[in-house]
C-alpha cells in the first residue's frame, strides 16, 4: 500500500516538510506494508521555498538584501535542479512580516529587496526562477523589483526615483540599459494564489493597501501610481495588460514581473505541484494524505488540500485531509476530491498548546486515519 503525503504548513507552527514528517511518523507506527511518499507542497505563500527544496533535494542560500524599508536584513532562497532553477518567497525581502504595526505604509516601502534575490539567482547563472508572491508589504507595482535588477526609472526631468510606493507616480519614462544582461535569456514562472487584477475596486490598492496600512487617502494615491505605472509598462511591453488576472498581487508586483521581466503568472498551487511532481506520486499511490492549519469555505479557491483533492480525483483516488481547526460549511471540498476531514485536536485546548503539540497532534491523527481507512482495505 502506498500513501503520498501532501500537506500545505501549518501556518506559524510547522513547515510543509515537517508536517509530512510528522504523517509519516505516526504511519509508520502501523504493524502493516505501507510505503509512505512525501510531496510537501504550498501554494505561493509561505512555505514555498521550503516544499521545493525538500521535494528536489535542494539546498538554500543565504545573503544581505534589503527589508521593505531599506534595511539591511538576511534572507534565504533556494536552488533545485542542479543550480538550474532558483525558487523564492518575495517575502523574505519584503514581506509584512518584516515590520512592526506602526511600520507599515505602503507609500514607503519597495520591493528591492526582493529584486536583489533575483539578482544574486541571476549572477548564479540559474536557467529559471520561480518566485511566490504571497504576504507582501509593499505596493509598488514592481518598482522597487526593477531598480535592483538594473532598470533605471526616471522622472520628467530624467532623474532616478526612489522606487517606493508613494513614488510611483513621478515615472516618466523607463530605461533597461543598465538591466540585468540574463534577465531576459532565462524563464521567469509567478507563484500567484489570488486572481485580483493590478487596477479598479479588486485591484491591488483598494483589496490589500489597508492590510499594509494604506489610510483611504493612501488608496487613492497608490491607485494613481499604480495607473501611471502601468501606463508605462505598457509603453515598455507590448505583452502588458493591467487587466491581467493575478496583475494585484502582491501590492502589483505580479504585474511587475510580468511588464519589466516577461514572466509567468500561474496558480501557485499548480505551479509548486508541478515541480513536486505530485502526479507521479498518486498516479502509484492508493491513498493521498493532506492538510493545512486552517480548513474552511475558502480552502476550495487555490489551496493545497482542494488541489490535492482535485489531483487524486483524476488519478481514482481518495484524499483525506487534516487540519488544525475546521470552520463553517467545509461541504464543498468533497466536490473538490476530499473523501473526509479531521481536526487534529482531539479535546479543547488553547491556540499555543495545538501550536506547541502540533507534531505529535499530526502523528497521532495520522495514524488513526489509516488504521480506519485499513479496515476497509
Amino acid at each position: 500500500m502506498q500513501i503520498v503525503l501532501a500537506p500545505n504548513a501549518f501556518k506559524e507552527c510547522l513547515s510543509a516538510p515537517a508536517v509530512a514528517d510528522a504523517m509519516e511518523e505516526g504511519i509508520l507506527r502501523i504493524p502493516a506494508d505501507i510505503r509512505t511518499v512525501k510531496v510537501p507542497l504550498a501554494d505561493g505563500g509561505d512555505g514555498t521555498t521550503d516544499a521545493l527544496v525538500s521535494a528536489r533535494n535542494g539546498v538554500f542560500v543565504e545573503l544581505t538584501v534589503h527589508d521593505p524599508l531599506m534595511r539591511p536584513v538576511t534572507a534565504r532562497y533556494g536552488l533545485i535542479d542542479d543550480g538550474e532553477t532558483a525558487v523564492m518567497e518575495m517575502a523574505q525581502a519584503s514581506g509584512l512580516w518584516r515590520l512592526r504595526e506602526e511600520e507599515k505604509n505602503p507609500l514607503l516601502t519597495s520591493t528591492f529587496g526582493a529584486g536583489e534575490m533575483m539578482r544574486d539567482a541571476l549572477d548564479r547563472g540559474v536557467s529559471a526562477i520561480i518566485v511566490g508572491i504571497g504576504g507582501s508589504a509593499t505596493t509598488d507595482a514592481g518598482i522597487g523589483m526593477a531598480a535592483a535588477l538594473g532598470y533605471r526609472l526616471l522622472d520628467g526631468q530624467n532623474r532616478e526615483i526612489d522606487p517606493t510606493g508613494g513614488n510611483m507616480q513621478e515615472l516618466a519614462g523607463i530605461d533597461d540599459t543598465y538591466a540585468h544582461p540574463h534577465l531576459k535569456k532565462i524563464k521567469i514562472h509567478v507563484a500567484c494564489d489570488v486572481a485580483n487584477p493590478l487596477l479598479g475596486p479588486n485591484g491591488a490598492a483598494p483589496v490589500y493597501g489597508p492590510q499594509k496600512g494604506a489610510t483611504p487617502e493612501m488608496i487613492f494615491q497608490l491607485e494613481d501610481g499604480l495607473a501611471t505605472v502601468a501606463r508605462h509598462l505598457q509603453a515598455y511591453n507590448r505583452r502588458f495588460r493591467p487587466e491581467m488576472p493575478g496583475g494585484g498581487a502582491a501590492g502589483g508586483l505580479g504585474a511587475g514581473l510580468v511588464g519589466f521581466c516577461c514572466a509567468e503568472l500561474r496558480s501557485g498551487f499548480d505551479l509548486i505541484a508541478d515541480y513536486a511532481r505530485l502526479d507521479d506520486a498518486l498516479a502509484d499511490a492508493d491513498l493521498a494524505l493532506t492538510g493545512e492549519g486552517k480548513i474552511d469555505h475558502s480552502t476550495r479557491f487555490g489551496k493545497v488540500p482542494a488541489g490535492v483533492g482535485q489531483r487524486a480525483k483524476k488519478h481514482n483516488i481518495p484524499a483525506v485531509a487534516l487540519a488544525g481547526g475546521i470552520f463553517g460549511d467545509v461541504s464543498s471540498l468533497y466536490e473538490e476530491g476530499i473523501s473526509a476531514l479531521f481536526s487534529i485536536t482531539p479535546a479543547p485546548i488553547s491556540l499555543a498548546e495545538a501550536i506547541g503539540r502540533a507534531r505529535v497532534l499530526i502523528a497521532q491523527t495520522s495514524e488513526q486515519v489509516i488504521r480506519l481507512w485499513l479496515l476497509k482495505n
